[in-house]
């Protein structure tokens, strides 16, 4: 799914003053590739995954996805979108630590009314092509902090997404278990998922296609 950004805007009022997160940001990214946003912290890399996953809109400027402007949706479509297209990976992993692993991944789907049976079955398959079924019903505190974001990737990538954002998806690993992670990032890629990865690791920045670098709000 083809994403495409145009003269992307997005400024934040704090206090009496306006803070200017992204600068006129214009950027294409194909179906099916593998790009990595870099820039160091406050350069607002995480800003533009915000709008690109319909968790948040420019101030101005246009956003795409396959050809459809985000910003003319209702919060509902976007909610649609976000459910049904894109799957999120976070550096703090984000699962709930009461449930198990299994449960975690199954969530989302829940969301969208998957009868139980099924999405069990879809959920044990997301974590198999992690390599994790053996940990299903193991909660997030029995799970490294490798198979924790492994669980948290089995969940973005059960309802079949077509684009995976990954924010600072190894910021909180070691260096054995990030390059674990990386490994499943270019295997989705390989079978044709596009993927968008932010971090500010230039070394981490390097596993992809294409870097696309930004500094103080602007694609440089």
């Amino acid at each position: 799914m083809p994403i495409k950004a145009v003269d992307i805007q997005k400024i934040y009022k704090v206090g009496g003053s306006e803070v200017r997160a992204l600068d006129n940001v214009s950027l294409e990214i194909c179906d099916g590739e593998y790009v990595t946003v870099v820039g160091t912290s406050g350069s607002g890399k995480s800003t533009l995954m915000n709008i690109i996953g319909c968790l948040d809109l420019p101030t101005s400027g246009s956003c795409f996805l396959d050809g459809e402007n985000l910003c003319a949706l209702s919060d509902r479509a976007l909610s649609e979108i976000r459910s049904r297209k894109i799957g999120f990976i976070f550096q703090s992993f984000n699962l709930i630590s009461g449930l198990t692993a299994l449960e975690n991944v199954e969530l989302p789907l829940a969301y969208r009314k998957i009868p139980k049976s099924k999405r069990r079955e879809i959920a044990l398959s997301a974590l198999e092509s992690v390599k994790l079924s053996d940990r299903a019903l193991h909660r997030p505190m029995e799970l490294s902090g490798g198979q924790q974001q492994r669980v948290a990737i089995a969940r973005a990538i059960a309802a079949s997404p077509e684009i995976i954002l990954a924010d600072e998806p190894c910021g909180n690993l070691d260096s054995r278990s990030g390059a674990e992670i990386l490994d499943i990032l270019e295997e989705l890629n390989r079978k044709g998922k596009t993927v968008v990865m932010i971090t500010h690791n230039e070394q981490t920045a390097k596993q992809a296609q294409r870097l696309i670098r930004i500094s103080d709000g602007k694609i440089v």
